[in-house]
């Protein structure tokens, strides 16, 4: 019966130890994977924050205001809060028509697990630039 309670006292001991080695591996995995559809999904925000703003600069009526306030609006909406680097080419009334309409947005996403995954840092460069023909 003694036998019986030292055999069982080793496997829990040896769980434990086998635990204390693989938490620390699963958990920068799940933190990894986190992080990736957060980049992920700010990157689509952006996309799609510049096609916004391209949309609205092909207007005749549109002004560069107007589609940096749209950008900021679509990216305030989705969530990601800051300043973007918004810049904005060929948008108003004196364009001729079928001229390129470019609107390109840079953004610094904040990561959440700062320093715990080597390699990544504080943040992450993101950017999209969207070209339409003005009307």
């Amino acid at each position: 019966m003694i036998a019986l309670r030292t055999r069982r006292t080793r496997q829990k001991a040896q769980a434990i130890v086998e635990l204390a080695f693989v938490l620390p591996v699963l958990l920068l995995v799940i933190m990894g994977i986190i992080e990736f559809g957060r980049i992920f999904m700010a990157q689509q925000t952006i996309t799609n924050a510049a096609r916004e703003g391209a949309r609205l600069g092909i207007l005749p009526s549109s002004t560069v205001s107007d589609v940096q306030s749209t950008v900021n609006a679509f990216m305030d909406t989705a969530g990601l809060t800051g300043t973007p680097t918004i810049t904005v080419a060929n948008v108003g009334p004196t364009v001729q028509p079928g001229a390129a309409t470019s609107v390109a947005v840079q953004y610094e996403l904040p990561i959440l697990t700062g320093n715990i995954i080597p390699g990544l840092g504080q943040t992450i460069a993101l950017s999209h630039a969207t070209v339409m023909r003005h009307e």
